[in-house]
């Protein structure tokens, strides 16, 4: 077997050790770099802005759960399949929100509760008549359903959308394009 050849750096200005000799300039040491405004904490506001239609909506209504949806027979369609209103749950339970008003943080046992504050004022529907709103239990186990309508014979799901529906308009968010289909249909 041949040995191998001792590796030779040929280019005089070849970058050797991991630091260069020269001492950094005093103009650079003296002004923040680059990467140090990127890094930066943002200026944290007091209040998150609010769109046009939000702030009408919260000057109309003091508390969200008093803004009133569409109902057909006494009840709010759903336009969302319980994929989509367990992804926007968790989403609100994972992102900590505070719930709107208060300076709560959203929780499963919270959101229980005011899943029931809103069959409490709105009334309750047929098909659910004898409950009292989603337990915080029954809650836990629609969040941990799979598949597109898994969970969607539970009070979780049609009170959760009802909950998810009010707190978008009180935000002044938009209908997504599946949403807007779905209407249509």
């Amino acid at each position: 077997m041949p040995k191998a050849k001792a590796l030779t750096i040929k280019d005089d200005n070849a970058r050797v050790s991991p630091y260069s000799k020269s001492k950094p300039s005093k103009s650079t040491t003296s002004s923040k770099s680059n990467a140090d405004k990127e890094n930066a904490d943002a200026k944290p506001s007091s209040k998150p802005k609010l769109s046009k239609a939000a702030a009408e909506i919260q000057s109309q209504y003091s508390d969200f759960r008093d803004i009133p949806l569409d109902e057909f027979d006494d009840e709010v369609p759903c336009y969302d399949d319980a994929a989509i209103v367990r992804r926007k749950l968790n989403k609100l339970l994972t992102d900590k929100q505070n719930i709107p008003n208060t300076n709560k943080k959203w929780t499963q046992a919270s959101m229980s509760k005011e899943m029931e504050e809103l069959e409490g004022r709105m009334g309750t529907v047929e098909c659910h008549r004898n409950s009292t709103g989603p337990s915080p239990r029954s809650l836990g186990t629609f969040l941990k359903k799979k598949g597109k309508m898994g969970g969607g014979d539970s009070p979780a799901y049609y009170w959760g959308y009802v909950l998810l529906e009010k707190l978008r308009i009180w935000e002044g968010g938009k209908k997504s394009k599946a949403r807007e289909e779905a209407e249509i249909e």
